[in-house]
């Protein structure tokens, strides 16, 4: 009897693996999409680089295939973009309570610490969300940050801006009073800005469309979770966040 299972057992077991191998494979056909947000995924001499970017060549290292292609593009468009194309993945995503049922989530890449600043000279004294009314706050658009910023009632406070740079330009310039971004996001010099308030913690993640198989997401998460286990994450991330 024993003799009998045992070609049974091997056939399950084949089976099984090459169910997985096929998944794995099928993880090819993904779309990624990304925007230029250093130090996660940005573009250098012509060449997409950054953490985000790396520990997606790390994944499909650890999975033997090929890194897929990545496009680079503007956030609300590649939003849109991971959102209603199948078989696509967007990242870096802040993860947050009104994106949740939007996408099939692998978290975390990293921690995200959304945050105001202002000028070093600024005397607004900020303890709680209610404090910023009636000032004006510069905001990425269609960031995590705008849509909680605007979901707990300040609209009318949010100037909404395509670039970090803008951004930043418009606080130095007085033009707004606080300056809304996630920390780790330097491409821009804080050197002339304080911290005025920590707005909310939340996880950069890879999400996935909701059409993309449950499985073939299981298959990615694990294959991220054996790379965050393995030296070569560590030296990854002490490469971009060292300080």
């Amino acid at each position: 009897m024993v003799n009998l299972l045992k070609p049974l057992v091997s056939l399950i077991c084949f089976i099984i693996m090459l169910n997985l191998s096929v998944r794995a494979e099928s993880l090819k056909a993904l779309n990624y999409y990304t925007e230029e947000f250093f130090p996660y995924n940005y573009s250098h001499q012509g060449e997409l680089s950054g953490f985000s970017f790396e520990l997606l060549e790390l994944i499909y290292d650890h999975l033997g295939q090929p890194v897929p292609e990545v496009k680079i593009l503007p956030w609300p468009r590649a939003y849109v973009m991971a959102q209603y194309q199948p078989n696509s993945v967007l990242f870096s995503t802040i993860k947050t309570t009104n994106r949740l049922s939007m996408f099939r989530w692998v978290c975390p890449i990293n921690v995200s610490r959304a945050q105001l600043f202002g000028l070093l000279d600024s005397q607004l004294n900020i303890t709680q969300l209610s404090d910023l009314n009636n000032i004006k706050i510069a905001v990425l658009r269609g960031q995590a940050i705008d849509g909680f910023l605007s979901k707990k009632g300040f609209e009318d406070s949010l100037v909404r801006v395509k670039s970090l740079e803008q951004a930043s330009r418009l606080l130095a310039l007085r033009r707004v009073q606080a300056l809304a971004m996630v920390s780790q996001h330097n491409s821009v010099d804080m050197q002339s800005f304080k911290l005025l308030y920590s707005l909310f913690e939340s996880e950069y993640c890879f999400a996935f469309n909701l059409a993309v198989e449950a499985a073939q997401v299981a298959i990615f998460s694990q294959a991220l979770a054996a790379v965050q286990a393995s030296p070569e994450y560590q030296k990854l991330y002490l490469k971009y966040f060292s300080q």
